[in-house]
């Protein structure tokens, strides 16, 4: 669904994303990061959804691509 709030595990880090866009053959989603996330091309993430007061795991993908930025 696009624009849904959904959590990211990426190793050890927990971020907050926002669902941008969907597609259906093959089944890729588009996820905007609240905050940027330290990774590689490849690695596994889990994905999790807010059922009532608690996360709960809805699947798990894998990073496709991203964008480098520079630290302050």
């Amino acid at each position: 669904m696009p624009e849904e709030m959904l959590q990211i595990n990426v190793g050890t880090l927990t971020a907050g994303a926002t669902v941008v866009s969907v597609t259906t053959n093959p089944d890729f989603a588009k996820l905007q990061l609240v905050t940027p996330v330290c990774c590689s091309i490849g690695e596994q993430i889990a994905i999790s959804r807010r059922v009532d007061k608690h996360f709960r795991l809805i699947g798990w993908g894998t990073i496709r691509r991203g964008a480098a930025i520079t630290l302050k």
